[in-house]
């Protein structure tokens, strides 16, 4: 591999073409000085500052303690340690659930459908979408989103909850058409092809990861949900940046992910606003209906997705479906936004 090509593997752990090339240029030179750094990689000087501070709070570089105002890229191998460790729990995760799967759950074909005509891919992505209830999260080309509009404006009038992760470079035609229907957050990198309805069915484009694979996957799985959702959350939504948040919603709105649920509080009440909350979920193994104000949320990377809502029964604990701390797992819940 040339110098280039190696660098340019960084996008695996979602850096920027900007935050590769600073910290690409302070592992091969040591200590340096911002205006040094720019003139070595031609990073737009209004931009330099932000790069950096980005790269320090991922822990890939630190204020020098040897030259002052200057900044040192953290070695690889100690900068991605945390995010290797992840990973490797993750694929034992994955690894346990396939050996458990395979011993004790027949795989069942209508639970993981693979696809290979593309037209027949698209009609039934199509059809998942119009008769969604609740929320569907997109990680699809501008190009793919535009085939779908008059599904996605169906489900925008049925009260469904349309979150789209795409790549940064759109034109302001897309912009507007998802700003009447949805929250967009836009990403440097390109991300896999998939789609998550309801947190029922999952849509994954094989081609999209391998020029080699030429089919889509159709999940109905809710283990393997699990899986997908946590994968979109780190890999797409996580690293995007919000263009339409959820200011978009003025008066309600409804999800069935608990981390998209921690997502939205946290975004409204950044700005102020007050939320309550009408929970559907499962309590003592018991379906319940559950209503309060929002008013807090515990989040920890991989462990918990959880708010809390100050019930007449007292504080209760929400959590995802398959939560295991809180008091209520999840099925959905619908968010009113007080004024």
């Amino acid at each position: 591999m040339v110098e280039e090509e190696i660098f340019e593997e960084l996008e695996r752990f979602h850096l920027s073409k900007y935050e590769i090339k600073a910290y690409s240029c302070l592992l091969l030179n040591g200590a340096m000085k911002p205006t040094d750094i720019i003139k070595e990689t031609g990073i737009p000087q209004p931009r330099i500052y932000d790069i950096l501070g980005k790269l320090q709070r991922k822990g890939l570089v630190i204020i020098s303690s040897r030259l002052k105002k200057s900044y040192e890229a953290v070695m690889p191998e100690e900068a991605f340690k945390s995010e290797l460790d992840d990973m490797k729990k993750y694929l034992s995760s994955l690894e346990d659930y396939v050996k458990k799967s395979r011993k004790n759950f027949p795989v069942r074909v209508p639970n993981m459908l693979f696809i290979q005509n593309s037209s027949t891919a698209e009609n039934k992505l199509e059809n998942a979408i119009e008769n969604a209830e609740s929320e569907i999260l997109f990680s699809l080309p501008s190009e793919k989103i535009m085939t779908l509009i008059s599904s996605l404006k169906k489900a925008h009038q049925n009260g469904v909850t349309l979150c789209f992760v795409l790549n940064n470079n759109l034109d302001r035609k897309i912009i507007d058409i998802i700003s009447e229907i949805g929250i967009l957050k836009t990403s440097e990198m390109t991300n896999a092809e998939m789609v998550i309805i309801d947190r029922k069915i999952s849509f994954f484009n094989g081609r999209s990861v391998s020029l080699e694979s030429n089919y889509s996957v159709f999940l109905q799985e809710d283990e393997l949900m699990d899986i997908m959702s946590y994968y979109y959350f780190f890999m797409n939504w996580l690293p995007a940046n919000y263009i339409i948040d959820f200011n978009f919603y003025k008066h309600e709105f409804k999800v069935t992910t608990s981390w998209l649920a921690c997502d939205a509080i946290e975004n409204l009440m950044a700005k102020g606003k007050r939320l309550r909350a009408t929970v559907l979920g499962v309590m003592n193994e018991e379906i319940i209906t559950i209503g309060g104000d929002v008013i807090s949320i515990t989040r920890i990377p991989g462990k918990i997705q959880s708010f809390n809502i100050l019930s007449e029964n007292g504080e209760i604990t929400v959590g995802g479906r398959n939560g295991k701390l809180e008091q209520v797992k999840m099925i959905d819940v619908t968010f009113y936004i007080i004024h």
